[in-house]
């Protein structure tokens, strides 16, 4: 039994039903879309990524001996080879090979 009245029976339900529906493909093709079709964000992210943790595993060594040191050694272990010092002018710690100072821009050599 139809009731035509405009209270959501009759062809009034059967068109929110096709709004619906078509709204909602409409969201699974964007959604699609993006995550299918718009990889070229996605891969240079993760390459962004593992350059990252790559960079991170890099061992440094001495330049004095070659022997592997980690990045907070102030000397090196075998050959007493001075890596890091103090800023002559603001006290913190800097590499022997810089030429100014990162943190006060006082030139060290």
């Amino acid at each position: 039994m139809y009731c035509t009245d405009g209270f959501g029976y009759g062809y009034y339900w059967h068109f929110g039903n096709s709004l619906f529906i078509l709204i909602l493909l409409v969201g699974v093709a964007v959604l699609v879309y993006r995550l299918l079709l718009n990889n070229e964000n996605r891969v240079s992210d993760r390459s962004v990524v593992a350059n990252y943790f790559h960079s991170a595993s890099v061992e440094n060594h001495c330049p004095s001996c070659g022997t592997n040191i980690e990045e907070t050694y102030l000397r090196c272990p075998e050959c007493n080879y001075i890596l890091k010092s103090n800023c002559p002018s603001c006290d913190k710690i800097i590499k022997t090979d810089w030429a100014v100072c990162p943190y006060c821009e006082t030139k060290l050599k």
